[in-house]
């Protein structure tokens, strides 16, 4: 279990990092690549629950969470693709690495974590985790409300299971939105 759970946070955060970067060097020209991406996911996440393919079925069966079928790696690409149509290129680029990297490591450290928050099934070392790396990501280019905004966030994180709401999906989204509203100063 937790092997597994090590690779599937690491391929998570790799990957977001790279979507991340392609971001702010490819703007809003990788809506449409993610756009073809969420397709497939979808397709395959209905076609797997039946059917083998080699590698792909071979990459869940190591790193997926049992009978979840990619379903998470479909809403992580669905928020993404969310977070880019509706906010900024430097807003979508900030959530989308602090969602990479901070629910990542929220699983990594919480899972092992003693300090259990029984009302939302997570730990206080996994919301600290997302806190602290999204405060080191977000301070340099929002200053304080970086760190406002990582609290928000690892709030969000840490209430997801509660209000039986996906972080792949929604986690990006918000983020993207609140730092969209402090980059017009809305907030």
């Amino acid at each position: 279990m937790i092997i597994r759970e090590l690779y599937r946070q690491m391929i998570h955060i790799v990957l977001g990092i790279i979507i991340a970067f392609s971001v702010l060097y490819v703007g809003k020209a990788l809506v449409f690549p993610l756009f073809i991406l969420v397709l497939i996911g979808i397709f395959l996440y209905f076609y797997l629950k039946e059917h083998y393919i080699p590698i792909i079925s071979d990459l869940l069966a190591i790193c997926g969470r049992e009978n979840e079928g990619g379903k998470g790696a479909v809403l992580f690409a669905i928020g993404l693709l969310i977070t880019l149509i509706v906010v900024d290129i430097d807003s979508a680029f900030y959530s989308i690495l602090v969602f990479a990297i901070g629910d990542g490591l929220a699983i990594l450290i919480g899972v092992r974590g003693k300090l259990k928050i029984k009302y939302f099934g997570k730990t206080i070392e996994g919301f600290l985790a997302f806190f602290v790396s999204s405060c080191i990501i977000l301070y340099h280019p929002y200053g304080m409300y970086g760190i406002i905004v990582a609290f928000i966030g690892a709030c969000v994180e840490l209430a997801s299971k509660k209000i039986k709401m996906d972080d792949n999906l929604i986690l990006p989204i918000i983020m993207g939105l609140i730092l969209e509203m402090v980059d017009n100063h809305i907030w």
